[in-house]
């Protein structure tokens, strides 16, 4: 009942308020509890364009770890390969095509329709999941072949989720047909459909277990609204992601709309894992402009339940609220963040709360200074995650306790290229931390036309 009243209340903020949500800092539920999470960001290379990453990292006390990368795109011929002694991200990927041909070796995440079978099940407590074409899909490794444009065969054989696969797909227009099965003779199967701003998918293994997805994009009346609804078997796996099955019944509507008040966003979700697993999300946020340098935003949550399969009944609830102002423009900005968590209704019962203010000036020659300092309250049981991006990648720091964190970043250009320096410290429950450090040295060119990059 206590979901129900939920959903209708959101709907009535929705009419009354029109106001939205983004989507929470986080990693995805398999990932390990209170620990940093690492991902790729996402790539910025033009066409035609080369870039080399050499780079440093350590702490007082530990071994420097040390990475090289080095990222191509060209018209036909694309890539990324990245080096290092515990890099997450560590490998790579080379993509070559034309005339309606592709091979992909290396790295792969490909994705077919809704990502059921072969992809990423998307989370229902996301915004991206009510989008049609909302991503990529989780990464093995492996070849992928394609050939075609409106009628296209795709073939895939790698390794994801430590099991070797095989698999094909063939699109004719809208409708899709693909088959996938690994070496113990296990199959499954899936029929998409794919149109503008609409997206279906079902998937079936041998067995008859089975889940189905729809997505589908339009105006609510002077609201843009995207709208996922799944259904099936709370026991599908996809072979290809097995520690992702997420939730057999789910629906979330996310909107937007530009008002008097600012531009507003909203999100709704519902899921259940099975009977007493379940969860629900109420997300709200406006961003306003303030004149021509000035924003400010806010938004407000409601979690209840789990994001997680979990073998016993959850019933958690957090309720959460945010602020954030950014003023200034080059050479000089800022930006002040503030955000709190309870575990009753009205944010009481705090069990998060963190304050971030980022200072950030430009120089001539490209010279950039940026100094970050946040101050953290978190519960003993509860993780908070900081955001930190780099050249290639975006870390999601967790933390506990009660304490601050702080980070120095510089930017000088250096031969032809430039200097990426960081220096991290902080305290956890008044014991400071070892202080880390970073240094990359990072070129962007793009060769002589008629060149062939070595």
């Amino acid at each position: 009942m206590r979901r129900a009243r939920l959903a209708w209340f959101a709907c009535g903020i929705l009419v009354v308020c029109g106001r939205a949500g983004a989507d929470p800092l986080e990693p995805p539920p398999d990932a390990p509890e209170a620990q940093d999470y690492i991902v790729e960001a996402d790539d910025s290379l033009s066409s035609g364009e080369i870039e080399l990453g050499v780079g440093l990292e350590g702490a007082t006390g530990a071994k420097i770890e040390r990475r090289r990368r080095v990222s191509f795109d060209e018209p036909d011929f694309s890539g990324t390969v990245r080096e290092g002694r515990g890099d997450p991200l560590a490998g790579g990927s080379v993509a070559t095509g034309g005339a309606g041909h592709a091979i992909a070796v290396g790295k792969l995440s490909p994705r077919w329709g809704r990502g059921l079978l072969l992809g990423a099940t998307s989370d229902p407590w996301q915004r991206a999941t009510a989008e049609t074409e909302s991503g990529r899909g989780r990464s093995g490794e492996g070849v992928m072949l394609s050939s075609g444009r409106t009628r296209r065969v795709a073939l895939v054989v790698g390794r994801f989720a430590h099991r070797d696969l095989a698999g094909a797909r063939a699109d004719l227009g809208p409708l899709g047909v693909g088959l996938l099965h690994d070496r113990d003779r296990a199959v499954q199967g899936t029929v998409g459909w794919e149109s503008r701003g609409r997206e279906l998918e079902a998937a079936l293994d041998r067995t008859g277990v089975w889940r189905a997805e729809a997505a589908f994009e339009r105006p609510w009346g002077s609201w843009q609204a995207a709208t996922m609804v799944r259904g099936g078997s709370a026991s599908f796996r996809s072979l290809a992601e097995p520690a992702r099955g997420g939730p057999g019944r789910a629906l979330t509507f996310a909107a937007r709309r530009d008002t008097p008040a600012g531009t507003a966003r909203a999100l709704i979700g519902l899921w259940a894992f099975r009977p007493g697993v379940a969860g629900a999300r109420l997300a709200l946020e406006c961003r306003r402009a303030l004149g021509e340098i000035e924003h400010i935003a806010w938004g407000f949550e409601e979690q209840h339940g789990t994001r997680r399969d979990a073998a016993v009944h959850a019933d958690d609830f957090r309720q959460g609220a945010w602020v954030e102002w950014s003023g200034g423009a080059p050479p000089l900005s800022l930006t002040v963040r503030h955000e709190g968590w309870g575990a009753r209704g009205g944010l009481r019962e705090p069990v998060r709360a963190v304050t971030t203010a980022r200072l950030e000036a430009l120089g001539p020659r490209r010279l950039r200074v940026a100094l970050t300092h946040s101050v953290f309250r978190v519960r003993r049981g509860e993780s908070l995650y900081l955001a930190e991006a780099s050249s290639d990648r975006l870390v999601l720091r967790s933390l506990t306790g009660d304490g601050d964190r702080s980070r120095l970043e510089l930017t000088i250009p250096a031969g032809r290229g430039r200097l990426e320096a960081g220096l991290w410290v902080g305290t956890t429950g008044g014991v400071r931390a070892a202080p880390r450090w970073s240094l990359e040295w990072i070129r962007r060119s793009r060769p002589a036309r008629g060149a062939t990059p070595s």
